[in-house]
């Protein structure tokens, strides 16, 4: 069997990986190339999925060949046929630019495959890998194909946070700022920057924005308010507080709308805001220094996925 062996993003020595692999068979071949290697072996998938340097494996369908249109459609539906396929998924990778784009390729596939009852589906648990790469000028492809156990490796707790928001009073730092965008992005959150200076803050915001770029921001909720929201029980965070993490386990448990309050990390919160709280707590068992706002925010949402499980 071939496989294509892509390679997780860390430091990592290829020929000890290859050692593993000839440990358990001594006939296995490899080719490199930029993503990881292409591995012919008798193993079976399943063997291959111990190894925590490989993030993705897809079973070589066809390997490299002249690209055209009518070829690719065809070869597509081949896989589809050969793995007795319903519906699937299509990953694209170009090794170099070329005229053709993504979506074009499924203008073609696409339909195609339709034709032969054969639907596409983003949540399908079948993904079809095509690459595209130039030799000596002669763009070639390949296929490949994975069933989501192998090609989406990870084991990424699925974890509703939903009810919860975070509300970051006054910052004026950008890395505070930056935090906050990263935290709430990958927990989902919506972020509320509650301030009187909106100018301001969207210099910051600007620069904040420059350090997060793998953000999506048209998809992220970040608004920038003058008062504190509404609907929402407002539960805030200071070292001065005579509630601890026991004493939050029920808040983080309940369905209601909540919304997490913190200070920025040279003045906390406001007296003004302080007032408008539903309750408040201190956190860890340091009682001098207090941690970082951004980090604060990590500690609760640790608690948060822990209550949830």
């Amino acid at each position: 069997m071939d496989y294509l062996l892509f390679l997780n993003k860390f430091e990592l020595n290829q020929e000890k990986l290859k050692s593993k692999i000839k440990i358990i068979d001594k006939t296995a071949s490899f080719q490199d190339f930029e993503q990881g290697f292409l591995l012919h072996s008798s193993l079976d998938a399943k063997e291959l999925t111990s190894f925590q340097e490989i993030s993705k494996i897809a079973l070589l369908f066809t390997d490299w060949k002249e690209f055209g249109f009518k070829t690719l459609k065809s070869d597509a539906l081949a896989l589809c046929n050969h793995y007795k396929l319903k519906d699937y998924f299509i990953d694209v990778k170009f090794y170099d630019k070329v005229k053709i784009s993504v979506t074009s390729l499924y203008k073609y596939i696409n339909p195609y495959l339709k034709f032969e009852h054969i639907l596409v589906n983003e949540k399908s648990e079948h993904f079809l890998y095509l690459e595209l790469k130039k030799f000596d000028d002669v763009l070639k492809y390949r296929f490949a194909y994975a069933p989501r156990s192998l090609w989406c490796r990870n084991s990424a707790l699925s974890i509703d946070l939903s009810n919860f928001s975070v509300v970051l009073e006054n910052p004026t730092l950008v890395s505070e700022v930056s935090d906050f965008l990263r935290l709430c992005w990958i927990f989902k959150l919506s972020l509320f920057i509650l301030t009187q200076d909106k100018l301001g803050f969207e210099k910051i915001l600007k620069k904040a924005k420059e350090e997060t770029k793998g953000i999506d921001y048209e998809k992220f909720e970040l608004k920038i308010v003058n008062k504190l929201p509404s609907d929402f029980t407002l539960v805030g965070f200071s070292k001065h507080a005579l509630l601890n993490e026991k004493d939050l386990k029920p808040i983080l448990l309940t369905p209601k709308k909540i919304a997490f309050v913190f200070g920025d990390d040279k003045y906390g919160l406001t007296q003004e805001t302080r007032d408008k709280l539903d309750t408040c707590f201190r956190l860890t068992p340091e009682t001098k220094k207090p941690l970082r706002a951004s980090h604060a925010l990590s500690y609760v949402l640790g608690f948060s996925t822990a209550f949830k499980l």
